[in-house]
């Protein structure tokens, strides 16, 4: 075993000095390094929506004692602070460590940090050794740049692991907490790892393999797919029948959760996937109808029938699959108006094994990949070297562990090991207004939902911006020319709000979250009148959406209550 891991330390050592000058397959584009020097950076999450200058990073492992030390620093204007936290970290393999950090989505009220990480065990000589999994939570003051108030979210008791924890988290839109993890090394094909999470036994529970939801605090939604299962780990699983991953992220114009996993030497995956996923992990890696098996899989053709199905899971084969493994890692859409709308809103994707990174556009239903211009791929697999280059969009970025759009709209991607931190930008960016909307009184997502942005230079009407909010109440576009701005802006039914001095200078950008509070304008003049009163009777009792305006599904009392409540109020 000790030879594996050495030999994986010298493909990942080679895979760094192979990576050059990071470049992009689009003249349009450029890339530019943000932060470099770090020691094994693995993600980054921004303090402030509106700054791309102040961030948190993780370094994965640090210092030459044991136990290693995972960090926390602050880049502030391209300065790196000293670490701000450490936590002691196992380092068994180059996948132990501070894994995963993340804000939550309230982190300017509350503070809040979320953070993953394998803990080592305290016994002399066992202190590269992991003895659990952990997320923990602590609160974070930007003003003095002190963690406190630590809390244990979720932990993993599964020790003397080498490999496979995962580690990525994200808030969905729907406020809950998503996390992967993988099988925690239990791949042997022996009695002692055959567990449910790994299609192996209907009994026994690993509490890992999966993709997990937990409310904020910890606890257990009550509406996750398993939730009647008599097992807490099961419960709490929103996915399961995972080999391992890294690239774990919510598609903002669907709502949906994409991830990919990593194959043994074949068939790394990007998946779809929806609560009750099972991913088929030691069963089947690909598509079904390859047939593929190894000996982690006891050499042994399997197919859907014989996978263990909890009820209300389903299987799916993978979006899109590479025969040879790449090393598949992060994951992003770009959800950002600065970027060319040829590009906007597709998927990047990076890996460990090529330095590579490769773009993949989404199909108009954005339940699958747009092959269109790629007969080759149309099977869903890249087969040859040929076929894998034909989506690659760049080159030289080393082991990419992070893919994301930052507040200044521009592509942020990790280079784990080159200690980087590299941004792809437009070479000419346009201007844009972006933010987030918040709809009182609405339930569930704001995702479709109308907004309209009037943008005046004095009393004059510069522009009108139409676009629909997407699953986290969100939105990017672009402006046709840099100003300084009074923005009147209106989403669905709520009356307009004013928005003054939007300054947006040349090439640059301006985020405001914008809160809208009275609403009962269903037929959109900007004022709660008779007419409203006479839409949300009309529809009495229907599921007329325009008229249900609490967004529950039925027009009833709480929909008139709302137009009385606010009847004569205007917008502005």
């Amino acid at each position: 075993m000790r030879r594996v891991y050495l030999l994986i330390w010298k493909w990942l050592s080679l895979a760094l000095l192979s990576a050059g000058a990071q470049t992009i397959n689009d003249s349009r584009l450029i890339v530019e390094t943000v932060v470099s020097g770090l020691t094994q950076p693995l993600m980054l999450v921004w303090l402030n929506p509106a700054n791309p200058n102040d961030f948190l990073v993780i370094e994965k492992q640090t210092g030459d004692s044991l136990p290693k030390l995972g960090t926390v620093r602050r880049v502030t204007n391209g300065v790196v602070s000293a670490p701000l936290l450490t936590i002691p970290v196992s380092s068994m393999s180059w996948e132990h460590g501070l894994l995963g950090i993340e804000l939550h989505p309230n982190f300017a009220q509350n503070g809040y940090v979320y953070l993953f990480y394998t803990e080592p065990f305290t016994t002399a000589g066992r202190e590269n050794q992991n003895r659990a999994t952990r997320i923990v939570r602590y609160r974070f003051n930007p003003s003095t740049n002190i963690f406190s108030g630590r809390q244990s979210i979720w932990t993993i008791n599964l020790a003397d692991n080498a490999y496979h924890f995962g580690g990525t988290m994200r808030f969905g839109p729907d406020g809950k907490l998503f996390f992967i993890t993988g099988d925690h090394s239990r791949t042997d094909c022996i009695t002692a790892h055959e567990y449910l999470e790994t299609n192996w036994s209907t009994t026994r529970i690993l509490g890992a393999g999966g993709i997990y939801r937990l409310n904020d605090d910890g606890s257990i939604p009550p509406d996750n797919p398993f939730a009647s299962h008599p097992d807490a780990s099961i419960r709490a699983m929103f996915a399961y029948g995972i080999r391992n991953g890294y690239g774990l992220e919510f598609d903002p114009l669907t709502g949906w959760l994409w991830d990919t996993e990593n194959g043994v030497s074949n068939y790394d995956e990007i998946n779809l996937v929806h609560p009750g996923f099972n991913s088929g992990w030691r069963k089947i890696m690909g598509p079904d109808s390859r047939n593929h098996t190894n000996p982690r899989m006891c050499n042994q053709v399997f197919s859907v029938n014989d996978l263990i199905m909890l009820p209300n899971a389903h299987y799916a084969d993978p979006k899109f699959s590479w025969l040879r493994t790449i090393g598949v890692a992060g994951m992003g859409f770009i959800r950002s108006a600065r970027f060319p709308a040829d590009i906007r809103d597709s998927l990047v994707v990076g890996e460990s094994n090529n330095n590579s990174i490769y773009r993949f556009p989404l199909n108009a239903n954005r339940d699958g990949f747009d092959f269109s211009a790629f007969p080759e791929l149309r099977d869903l697999v890249a087969d040859t070297i040929n076929e894998r280059n034909l989506l690659r969009w760049g080159t030289g970025w080393g082991v990419v562990s992070e893919i994301k759009v930052g507040p200044d709209g521009y592509l942020y991607v990790v280079s784990h090991l080159a200690g980087k931190i590299l941004r792809i930008r437009p070479v000419n960016p346009p201007e844009i207004i972006h933010g987030k909307v918040t709809l009182q009184g609405r339930n569930g997502l704001p995702l479709g939902v109308p907004l309209t942005l009037q943008l005046y230079t004095g009393s004059t009407l510069a522009q009108t911006i139409t676009t629909t909010l997407d699953a986290y109440g969100k939105f990017s576009e672009q402006v046709n020319a840099p100003n300084t701005y009074t923005v009147k802006a209106k989403a669905g039914s709520y009356l307009s709000i004013t928005i003054p001095n939007v300054a947006i200078a040349p090439q640059g950008f301006a985020y405001r979250e914008l809160v809208f509070t009275v609403n009962g304008d269903i037929n959109g003049d900007d004022v709660i009148d008779d007419a409203d009163l006479l839409g949300v009777l009309f529809a009495f009792g229907s599921s007329d959406s325009a008229a249900d305006l609490n967004n529950d599904g039925v027009v009833d009392d709480a929909d008139l209550l709302t137009v009385l409540f606010n009847f004569g109020s205007t917008g502005g």
